[in-house]
């Protein structure tokens, strides 16, 4: 007489996380949606307060220059007045995928507001798939390729990080990794250094 085994409900659940965990190992999106799912429980919020200018190697910032998919150039010196928002991503990255749509939110909220700007520099230098990732997400954010060094104290080649810059060209905000910036609290720090 053959014995056959039950499969008990434990090892079922066993196997099902141990398939989820290498989907999101081996799979850059399954990894974003994770992420995704996280921040929409309260999780990688941006710590605004904890954020202060202490680092006396970030004072002398140079004037970065970007390229927008048009060809036109700006930097930190043009938007000087302005909120400046900076977000350095790539396509691959899971992280940046799981962020993109809360930075896509605050954009919408923002960006009729000729005091704040955004660029969203591909770091891979790559516009087209940049464009191509944005349009086939339905993200409606304007497009950068960085053209002048960046000093490794903003960045150290973790991305996604976040930039802001402040009215007077200090930096007032970085974040390495994912965050929800569609919060009420990243919102109400943009509209306090509108001020």
């Amino acid at each position: 007489m053959i014995q056959r085994k039950k499969i008990s409900v434990s090892n079922i659940f066993s196997m099902l996380i141990m398939a989820l965990a290498l989907l999101v190992i081996f799979n850059p999106n399954a990894k974003g949606y994770l992420i995704r799912g996280l921040m929409s429980l309260g999780f990688f919020q941006p710590d605004t307060e904890g954020y202060t200018d202490h680092h006396e190697n970030l004072t002398n910032i140079p004037d970065i220059q970007f390229k927008d998919a048009s060809g036109n150039t700006t930097s930190l010196s043009l938007l000087k007045s302005k909120v400046v928002f900076i977000n350095y991503w790539a396509t691959w990255c899971p992280p940046c995928i799981a962020e993109m749509p809360k930075v896509n939110e605050l954009y919408k909220k923002f960006r009729n507001d000729p005091k704040v700007a955004f660029l969203l520099v591909d770091v891979d230098n790559n516009q087209p798939k940049a464009k191509a990732f944005m349009l086939k997400n339905g993200y409606d954010l304007p497009l950068y390729t960085q053209i002048s060094n960046v000093p490794e104290t903003l960045l150290d080649g973790t991305i996604p990080t976040t930039l802001v810059f402040g009215k007077d060209g200090k930096l007032i905000y970085k974040h390495s990794g994912a965050a929800d910036y569609s919060s009420e609290k990243f919102e109400a720090f943009i509209k306090k250094n509108l001020d």
